[in-house]
């Protein structure tokens, strides 16, 4: 395996990383990062549904899609992420891919378990959410780890999905997580040199850096994909149907165009995880007349166990009607 630090803060750069090492590299990887102030939010999200814009805008805090489903985050130099690639890994399987944190958390004396979906807490409480993306056959695993992140940006540039608090029983973002700053003596600079020291524990790590030219290629998809509007805003159509509603498996948001009886465009937005590109529903859907069994006909013809993460077919239908 591969060890890799990207030496750099830069959120755009950051994730762009991430995307050329799973498509471009053969190894397994470990990778460790820190940003700048930012959201990342999650593939399938609505932006401008997660963000207090007007905050974020006034803070200078960056908004970035990632490849990965799931939820919205905030990421500060006070917040480590880290990132395993890996060969025939099995999406969905956090577990596993979660156990060297936990292991490192334990020996700094609090006790950590991984619960739900991919969450890890320490003392019952949330310090870091994961979510994974597959590219043939490669899967990418990627968690954020709160150290001592700055809690007031967190809570006010991030929205609460109000569907997803009523389904936890929670009323805040901040009643429910916390800094490791808070149950033991560290900081994001210690953390991850003690993280470091403990991954390669494994004699099968070695340090890896970036040659110039793969250094210029992930600049370039920084440039041309993360840092643009269209990557992290996209195209937003004048909706004239909306629906937003949770399940078992995670929150859809649909919002319809509808002219002349037919579906004239779509998007879908949620924060369940899914190994299959929601193009695909889209795409089947756009020109289908807005009728039930119509709908239904066309999800039977693309749909998969996995595409929205585990919502099934019928649940998703209810939101388009």
């Amino acid at each position: 395996m591969l060890y890799i630090e990207t030496n750099s803060f830069d959120p755009y750069y950051n994730l762009a990383t991430e995307e050329y090492l799973v498509k471009n590299k053969k190894e397994d990887i470990c990778m460790l990062w820190r940003n700048n102030p930012c959201i990342v939010i999650g593939r399938s999200q609505n932006a401008m549904a997660e963000i207090d814009y007007d905050y974020v805008k006034k803070n200078n805090i960056i908004v970035v899609r990632r490849m990965s489903g799931g939820g919205a985050v905030f990421h500060d130099l006070q917040n480590l992420n880290f990132t395993y690639i890996i060969n025939g890994g099995k999406f969905g399987n956090y577990v596993g891919l979660t156990d060297t944190l936990r292991q490192y958390v334990n020996t700094l004396g609090i006790n950590c378990e991984v619960s739900g979906r991919n969450d890890v807490l320490a003392e019952g409480r949330k310090f870091s959410g994961n979510a994974q993306y597959v590219w043939h056959g490669r899967l990418m695993h990627h968690g954020t780890i709160l150290i001592n992140a700055d809690m007031s940006h967190l809570a006010a540039a991030l929205r609460p999905d109000e569907t997803k608090i009523a389904s936890k029983g929670v009323k805040s973002v901040r009643s429910r997580v916390v800094n490791l700053a808070e149950l033991a003596d560290t900081d994001a600079e210690r953390f991850m040199h003690g993280f470091e020291q403990f991954i390669k524990q494994d004699k099968s790590v070695r340090d890896y850096t970036l040659t110039e030219e793969e250094k210029a290629a992930i600049k370039k998809l920084r440039d041309e994909k993360y840092a643009t509007f269209e990557w992290n805003f996209g195209y937003s159509p004048k909706y004239t149907f909306k629906s937003k509603k949770r399940f078992p498996a995670g929150g859809v948001e649909v919002f319809l165009s509808v002219k002349d009886g037919s579906v004239e465009d779509i998007k879908i937005f949620g924060d369940f995880f899914t190994d299959t590109d929601i193009g695909i529903l889209e795409n089947a859907l756009r020109g289908c007349v807005h009728d039930k069994d119509a709908l239904d006909a066309a999800l039977k013809a693309v749909w998969s166990e996995n595409i929205l993460g585990g919502i099934q077919k019928d649940e998703f239908l209810s939101c388009l009607i």
